[in-house]
């Protein structure tokens, strides 16, 4: 019998015993919940002084009873938001660039870390030099195994993603450019360095890179026992999975969080949910809505509308036009405005944009 062959039948007994086991062995693990304690009444001779044995449990009525046994579920803890860095953000027309208070071998090191974290064991860098760093072509997209076997038959590969950071050092402050371009197997395919706002992965890239350097760089300053108050320095938090939040301040008003609001260009929405956009409600895109069916007639991208239609989903509206659930929470640095951005397909895009609003 071949190997594989042995493999599966070995897996499969293991599956069929194990699942035999959990037929016949029920887990009796909760069982200690439906349990009721044994009373026996003592024997004592007659005229003695009837004994007492009493548990004193205090708010013993404020106690609730435990009707039926229920699974342990394992509590989860909040989000945690850290300060960030006063991180200068700008796109250029070929790329976008961070302004960073440090120096040009900080930046670097941040950098090396960051492509290193993004793209597990080995090596993640292609070039080095002085000002520059060029990293290795990045899949974010692998393909599954018929996929692969379909490429390797027609020789048609996708294109993989590659990331070029440029480092200028001026005074105490250095200036990072921040490119990326396709690369294909075939170089004649491949594309020129461009700004990675172009394209969703190169710029939820972009964008996490952000936090990465306000973070990593705020640490830096708390080692170096600089006690500034990070909190009046910068709005923008963000956690360890690249999603901000905004610094409320401490015992925020409901007019002093509108006017925050209001400041930034966000509109709550009516009713009772918590929701806001970027836009008034009345320009919100909701599914539903009556929208126009056209069709592009010529080159010159004009359109030809058929009839109207139902809007089923969002899925070809932008961030502006969106609603978002939002809530207000507590840490111990005060509060904070989490916004819900996990409806989109890019949420940390999302993000990022909602998160630029509050920056004055």
């Amino acid at each position: 019998m071949m190997k594989p062959m042995v493999k599966l039948l070995g897996v499969a007994s293991v599956a069929i015993s194990l699942s035999a086991c959990s037929t016949f062995f029920p887990d009796h693990s909760n069982d200690y919940q439906q349990e009721a304690g044994a009373h026996t009444k003592l024997k004592v001779p007659e005229g003695s002084i009837e004994s007492q044995d009493t548990l004193v449990i205090p708010n013993e009525n404020e106690i609730a009873n435990l009707d039926k046994p229920q699974p342990f579920v394992t509590p989860r803890a909040p989000f945690v938001y850290y300060p960030m860095e006063i991180i200068g953000f700008a796109e250029m027309d070929d790329s976008v660039q961070y302004r960073l208070n440090t120096s040009t071998a900080e930046a670097k090191k941040i950098v090396e870390d960051f492509l290193t974290s993004i793209h597990g064991a080995g090596q993640s860098i292609e070039t080095q030099t002085d000002n520059q760093i060029v990293s290795i072509a990045f899949d974010f997209q692998p393909q599954g195994w018929w996929a692969s076997l379909w490429s390797d038959i027609t020789r048609l590969h996708p294109s993989k993603t590659a990331f070029a950071f440029s480092f200028e050092q001026q005074d105490d402050v250095t200036l990072v450019k921040l490119q990326y371009r396709e690369v294909n197997q075939d170089p004649a395919k491949s594309t020129e360095w461009a700004s990675p706002m172009a394209q969703s992965d190169a710029e939820s890239i972009a964008v996490r890179l952000w936090g990465t350097f306000g973070l990593q760089l705020n640490q830096s300053s708390a080692y170096l026992s600089n006690t500034k108050d990070v909190t009046a320095a910068f709005p923008v938090w963000v956690d360890h999975q690249g999603m901000y939040a905004i610094y409320l301040g401490k015992d925020l008003s409901d007019n002093e969080f509108e006017a925050k609001l209001k400041a930034a260009g966000i509109y709550l929405m009516p009713g009772d949910e918590k929701l806001l956009a970027p836009v008034p409600a009345d320009k919100v895109a909701r599914v539903g809505d009556i929208i126009d069916f056209s069709l592009p007639i010529g080159a010159d991208g004009k359109e030809q509308k058929l009839f109207n239609v139902y809007r089923r989903d969002l899925d070809d509206v932008s961030w502006q036009e969106r609603e978002y659930p939002y809530q207000i929470t507590h840490q111990k640095a005060g509060d904070f405005l989490v916004v819900d951005v996990s409806a989109m397909e890019n949420p940390e895009i999302a993000s990022f944009r909602i998160a630029q609003r509050f920056i004055p």
